[in-house]
């Protein structure tokens, strides 16, 4: 045999031998497997426990207000907290194993892409081989019919596992992209639902402390609780302790009352749901307990934070817009971008969001022109708190919130954390539940 034709017999097994390892499946058997399927059946115990307890607090809140069901309604909520902040535990250890599965699959995949990368390498290298001689040439060089025709046999194969072999690598390398996007939103997923376990567990005490006082100042008699049960109308104090979160942002509770009535108002929709919502919001804003929004709502920097961020990613088209915008926005304004706080990035995902809405520089320019029609302030301002809480309410009405439906406010809420108003993942319906429950306990004092 000629000695193209030894080349291309030595390459032949090589070529067929990676593209069958690459059609393999991605991961065998999955070791996480039975610990998901346990988290997943504690996950619909927990879920079953609450239902109960949502039906009870359903009952209670037909029945006449008085000491009695008022305690009883405190403890159902309280065990409640409690129940989901052992089901955000539950699902924080769901999304690390999630993690780990995805990282162990990225890296088979980028594994398989590298012997791809070898596969097609040395196919060009014979067919490049092939290419330098003529049907004659190699015909001349073997010294009979059977070798020419076991040479273009060969040529052939190689030919057809290169073709094959830059599909897969293709097909591949579309997967790979997927498992780290998949990946990346896991990550960013876990974040927010650790910074929602913050916010659950200052509920969860705030929700005792309120019974702990209810009892100290009633002593047990229902005469003092209706008395109590008036005074608690307006009650700024009690207020404050609602609106924790944006207190620490610098935005008083009067401050935060007026602007959200006022903007609530205007786009139609409850103020205690808007107050709700950016306290839960700026909530989010808080790692390791340490608010990482100042004063101005923002320690991160546009540069840094969110174009290099997005560039990290390889978000390029995503970084030059948010660039693109947030520069639009602090030109008209007048101010130095370089000097305007953004929200920090966090340890997954982006920063860039502006003012106590937290909108991204794109997303403030789609309410822009509302937003000074409602206001007369043109241009708007997002660091200012009536421009940015009037975006906010806009923006809920927008996706589905109005005075009336408890499932319109749910639908607005997902929007506002996933830009989908049917989201399922579990991140959408803790974030939703919170802002209605707090909503609730707002509505109580407003």
């Amino acid at each position: 045999m000629t000695l193209l034709g030894r080349i291309f017999s030595s390459l032949i097994p090589v070529l067929l031998g990676l593209i069958f390892i690459v059609g393999a499946p991605l991961a065998q058997a999955d070791e996480n497997s039975d610990k998901r399927a346990d988290l997943e059946h504690q996950l619909q115990q927990l879920e079953t426990e609450s239902q109960q307890l949502d039906k009870v607090l359903q009952d209670v809140s037909h029945e006449t207000v008085s000491l009695t069901n008022e305690t009883l309604k405190l403890n159902a909520e309280i065990k409640r907290k409690e129940l989901e902040l052992q089901r955000l535990s539950l699902v924080i250890r769901k999304a690390e194993l999630e993690i780990k599965s995805k990282g162990s699959n990225i890296g088979v995949l980028s594994g398989k892409i590298d012997k791809n990368r070898k596969v097609i390498a040395a196919g060009l290298l014979a067919l490049y081989a092939r290419d330098q001689d003529s049907l004659m040439t190699i015909l001349f060089k073997n010294k009979n019919l059977s070798n020419f025709f076991t040479s273009i046999y060969h040529l052939e194969k190689v030919q057809a596992s290169v073709q094959d072999t830059l599909v897969t690598y293709r097909d591949e390398r579309s997967l790979l992209q997927k498992e780290k996007s998949d990946l990346e939103t896991f990550e960013e997923d876990q974040q927010d639902l650790k910074a929602l376990q913050d916010v659950e567990r200052r509920a969860l005490a705030q929700k005792k402390a309120e019974k702990d006082e209810l009892l100290r100042l009633t002593r047990g008699k229902e005469a003092l609780f209706q008395q109590l049960l008036k005074n608690k109308k307006r009650d700024i104090a009690t207020l404050k302790t609602q609106l924790f979160y944006l207190e620490k942002t610098g935005i008083t509770a009067e401050n935060a009352i007026q602007f959200a009535d006022l903007a609530a108002k205007r786009a139609g929709i409850r103020t205690a749901f808007l107050l709700a919502l950016l306290e839960v919001e700026t909530g989010k804003q808080f790692e390791d307990g340490v608010i990482s929004v100042g004063t101005n709502l923002g320690t991160g920097s546009w540069k840094r934070d969110l174009y290099d961020c997005y560039i990290s990613l390889g978000r390029k088209t995503a970084a030059e817009s948010e660039k693109k915008a947030f520069f639009a926005i602090t030109g008209k304004l007048s101010f130095d971008p370089d000097n305007m706080p953004v929200s920090r990035k966090p340890n997954y995902g982006c920063g860039g969001a502006m003012g106590p809405a937290q909108f991204l520089p794109t997303t403030w320019l789609r309410f822009e022109s509302r937003v000074s029609q409602l206001t007369g302030h043109n241009p708007p301002n997002p660091w200012n708190i009536e421009d940015a809480f009037t975006a906010a309410a806009v923006f809920l009405a927008d996706s589905g919130a109005d005075l009336q439906t408890t499932a319109g406010e749910t639908a607005a809420a997902k929007t506002y954390i996933s830009g989908q108003p049917n989201c399922t993942k579990y991140i959408c319906k803790t974030y939703s539940s919170r802002i209605i429950s707090l909503a609730k306990d707002i509505d109580r004092i407003l």
